[in-house]
């Protein structure tokens, strides 16, 4: 892989891919005629055993173009794998990390290009999302803009969302905090969002920010599986909804301990972590009740009860925390009015659905 147009780079548009070779060409055909010095392309290729020809026409157009290139791993080291190859693979200090069926603006991005390189120091940047003409809304999401000093990031940075487009690293400075290694070590634990680890990580050790700059928009999918939200046994179980729990757990502690082995804190700052706990709990409850709420109850799941069971590892999660008697009642208090509200939220919504389909029958 050549490196032509990264001299004058200040970052690089990454498509981590698998898999979807013809939707990606699409899209690079698009871009193609648009690129140019500032943010040229990466496409990293996990491997991938279907659509081939539309990689390797990928490739080809790569040949000869000055802003793209193509790079194809040799054996499928799955979506975390194929990220932390990003820290190694890119040549720019920022990378912006886009979903092969999404789209990327340029437009926006060379309007970033003069923050960039006035703020070297910010490790993470998670910008916006829109939606394109004719696709249904998804994950697209505004951000106010919103800066974080090193160690305050971690719960409105550190945490939010799940989707990976629009997620901006500066790769030398995380290299040199040891956080891609990190993540390496912690891989298995944090397979499931190994980006909200690099982000919290980030946000302990660096500054990082919220943008509203839209820098890429949404797509359709051509690799939604429906059965995943129907069947128990798929990446939706509680028991899988569970780990991913405790390992971000873990990352928020370990969060918290580099701020305080950086003589920021004295001592570990048990409110700055109950705050970002707290902010985890509640997002849980919504992904657990919510948004599998209804795959839970058809499969015989009493939500009130599983809120009840979800709250109580929630508490015994942090039980062993110094001077968890002084938090303990609020924790509690918090956690159960926020289970409570979620499994609300799910019967509101059952109710419309229901009624939803009633007016269809009724209209047929």
């Amino acid at each position: 892989m050549t490196h032509r147009a990264y001299k004058n780079a200040i970052g690089t548009i990454c498509f981590p891919s698998y898999n979807r070779g013809k939707i990606l060409l699409k899209t690079i055909k698009e871009l193609l005629p648009t690129l140019g010095s500032e943010w040229p392309v990466l496409v990293i290729d996990n491997a991938s055993t279907k659509d081939r020809g539309a990689y390797k026409e990928i490739e080809i157009l790569a040949e000869s173009s000055s802003y793209l290139y193509y790079f194809r791993h040799k054996k499928n080291g799955l979506f975390e794998g194929n990220l932390l190859s990003l820290f190694d693979l890119v040549q720019t200090q920022f990378f912006l990390v886009v979903s092969d069926e999404d789209f990327p603006s340029i437009e926006a991005l060379d309007e970033m290009v003069p923050f960039l390189e006035n703020n070297r120091d910010i490790g993470g940047i998670r910008a916006s999302i829109g939606t394109l003409p004719g696709v249904e809304k998804g994950q697209a999401v505004t951000f106010k803009d919103t800066q974080f000093s090193k160690g305050e990031g971690i719960s409105l940075f550190g945490l939010n969302g799940n989707y990976i487009s629009g997620q901006i690293y500066n790769a030398p400075l995380l290299n040199k905090l040891n956080i891609p290694q990190r993540l390496k070590k912690n891989i298995h634990a944090n397979q499931w969002y190994p980006h909200l680890y690099l982000n919290v990580l980030a946000a302990a050790n660096s500054r990082t920010m919220l943008s509203s700059s839209i820098v890429c928009y949404e797509g359709t999918s051509d690799a939604y599986r429906p059965e995943e939200t129907e069947d128990y046994f798929g990446p939706f179980s509680y028991g899988t909804r569970v780990d991913q729990f405790i390992a971000l757990r873990n990352v928020i502690y370990e969060g918290y301990i580099d701020i305080k082995n950086s003589g920021k804190a004295q001592e570990f700052d048990i409110t700055g972590f109950i705050k970002a706990y707290r902010q985890l709990c509640s997002k849980y409850q919504f992904l657990i009740l919510v948004c599998q709420g209804g795959m839970y109850k058809n499969h015989l799941i009493n939500l009130d009860f599983l809120s009840s069971a979800f709250s109580l590892l929630c508490l015994s999660s942090v039980e062993k925390l110094p001077n968890y008697e002084r938090i303990k009642q609020s924790l509690e208090a918090s956690i159960t009015q926020s289970g409570r509200h979620c499994v609300e939220l799910r019967q509101k919504y059952d109710k419309a659905l229901t009624a939803a389909e009633q007016d269809l029958i009724l209209a047929q």
